[in-house]
C-alpha cells in the first residue's frame, strides 16, 4: 500500500459522518466522526460539536461550536488545529479563548462584570446608577481600550475633573473601576495590577469629609408636623412624611411600607431585609421591627380610609410615592432639611432626653461597627423601644396626638 492509500485510509476512518447525515440526525445521542470528533445531539434537538483528546498525558474534552453555525467542514478543521497543539503539549482553545479575553475592551469587561453584580444589587436605582457613571464619565475615556492595557494615569484623567467639584461621585466612580478590573484580573482579562490601586493617595483625601443629610434641628420637629398637616399636599404625602418621622425610618422603608407588614394589635411594623419584586428594603440587609406609638396606629387608621391595595402610602397608580414627593414637600415648604435627616434629628432628641445610644442605635437599625460585640449582642431592645417610640411621638405631636407641644428652648 503507497503513501496515498494510506492517507485515503486514514481519512474514510476518521471521516465517518457526512453532511447530509449531520443534517438530518435528530435522535438524542453521541454520533462519532472519528479521532475524537463528535457531535452531539441533546435531548432538546441542539446539536453541538466536541472534541476528546489528550494534552500533556490529561484526557480533555474541548467544545468546538453548535451546529449549523459550525459545520461539518469547520468542525474538522478546528479538530485538527487542535490535535496538533495537543501534539506539541498546548492547549489550543485555552490559548484562543485566553487571547480573546486579553484583547477584550473595557466595555467588554465592565458587561461580563455587570451580568453578575446586577444581580446582587438592592434595586432598579442602583443598577441605573452604577449604568450611569460609566456612560458618563468612564466609557467615553477608556470604553474601547483593551481592558489589559489601561493604565494608572487613564484612571486618574477620569477622575481630576470630579475629584474635587464631584467627590461623592468620584467616590463612587472609583469604587465601580476597581470592582471593574478586579473583575478582570479574576477572569484572566488582565495580567497587570489593578490600575486604581494608589489613586487616592495621588489625588489627596483632605476634601473627602463624610457628608450627612442636612437635619432639621430636633427642637424645631413638632413645629415641622403641625406646619405638616395644614399644608396643600396630597393627605396621603402628609400621612407618610408623618408616619416616617414618628418611626424614624428612612424614606424609602416609609414609602414602600406594605399591610401584610403591619400588625395593629400588636402595634408593631416588621419591616422584611428584602423583597421578592423590589429587592432590598432593609440598608442592613436584616429584618426590622418598628414599635408603633398610639399616633403612628392613628395614621394608618387614615390612610386604610383612603384605599384598599396593599401599600400604605401609594401614589395615584397604587404604588409607592417616589422618592422625591417628600423632598418636595419640604422644599417647597422653604424647610431646611431632608426627609432622612429627621432621622438625626431622633438621634440628637435620644441623646438630649438620656436615651442609651445602643438603645437608639437599635431604633435606627443601625449595625453595631463593633464586630465582637455585635457577635454577642442578640437583643434589639424592643421592650425598651416600645416605650421609646411613644416618648417620641408624645414630643413630636403632644399626648394623644394632638400635636400641642411648643419647641422648648434652651435653658439661660
Amino acid at each position: 500500500m503507497d503513501g496515498d492509500d494510506r492517507v485515503s485510509k486514514r481519512v474514510r476512518a476518521a471521516h465517518r459522518l457526512s453532511a447530509v447525515k449531520v443534517a438530518k440526525v435528530k435522535e438524542p445521542g453521541l454520533y462519532e466522526d472519528g479521532a475524537g470528533l463528535r457531535l452531539v445531539v441533546t435531548d432538546k434537538g441542539t446539536k453541538r460539536w466536541a472534541l476528546r483528546l489528550t494534552i500533556n498525558g490529561r484526557r480533555v474534552e474541548r467544545g468546538l461550536g453548535v451546529y449549523p453555525v459550525v459545520g461539518l467542514d469547520a468542525a474538522r478543521e478546528l479538530a485538527t488545529k487542535l490535535r496538533g497543539a495537543a501534539k506539541q503539549g498546548k492547549d489550543a482553545h485555552v490559548e484562543e479563548k485566553q487571547r480573546r479575553l486579553s484583547s477584550s475592551t473595557f466595555t467588554e469587561a465592565f458587561e461580563a462584570f455587570f451580568a453578575i453584580r446586577e444581580q446582587q444589587l438592592a434595586n432598579g436605582k442602583h443598577v441605573q446608577q452604577w449604568r450611569n457613571t460609566m456612560r458618563d464619565y468612564v466609557l467615553p475615556k477608556i470604553g474601547r481600550r483593551p481592558v489589559a492595557d489601561v493604565t494608572a494615569a487613564e484612571v486618574l484623567d477620569i477622575l481630576k475633573p470630579i475629584w474635587f467639584a464631584k467627590p461623592e461621585t468620584a467616590r463612587r466612580v472609583l469604587q465601580r473601576l476597581k470592582a471593574v478590573f478586579d473583575s478582570a484580573i479574576l477572569r484572566g482579562a488582565r495580567e497587570r495590577a489593578n490600575p486604581t490601586i494608589g489613586v487616592t493617595g495621588e489625588l489627596g483625601t483632605d476634601h473627602r469629609q463624610v457628608t450627612h443629610h442636612a437635619a432639621l434641628p430636633w427642637r424645631e420637629v413638632p413645629k415641622f408636623v403641625r406646619e405638616l398637616r395644614v399644608r396643600a399636599a396630597m393627605l396621603v404625602t402628609r400621612l407618610v412624611f408623618e408616619f416616617l418621622i414618628l418611626t424614624a425610618t428612612r424614606s424609602g422603608e416609609a414609602r414602600g411600607a406594605l399591610w401584610e407588614e403591619i400588625d395593629l394589635e400588636a402595634k408593631l411594623w416588621t419591616i422584611p431585609a428584602s423583597d421578592p419584586v423590589t429587592g432590598r428594603r432593609m440598608k442592613s440587609g436584616e429584618t426590622h421591627v418598628v414599635p408603633l406609638s398610639d399616633r403612628a396606629i392613628e395614621i394608618l387608621g387614615e390612610a386604610r380610609q383612603l384605599h384598599a391595595g396593599p401599600v400604605v402610602f401609594p401614589g395615584t397608580k397604587g404604588q409607592p410615592l417616589s422618592d422625591n414627593t417628600l423632598s418636595k414637600l419640604m422644599r417647597d415648604a422653604g424647610t431646611a432639611g431632608t426627609p432622612h435627616g429627621f432621622r438625626s434629628a431622633y438621634k440628637d432628641w435620644c441623646a438630649e432626653t438620656g436615651v442609651r445610644d445602643e438603645v437608639s442605635e437599635a431604633a435606627l437599625a443601625h449595625a453595631d461597627p463593633n464586630p465582637v460585640r455585635a457577635a454577642y449582642r442578640r437583643t434589639r431592645f424592643l421592650g425598651e423601644r416600645v416605650s421609646l417610640m411613644q416618648q417620641w411621638a408624645d414630643f413630636v405631636c403632644g399626648p394623644g396626638g394632638a400635636n400641642t407641644n411648643e419647641p422648648q428652648t434652651e435653658a439661660a
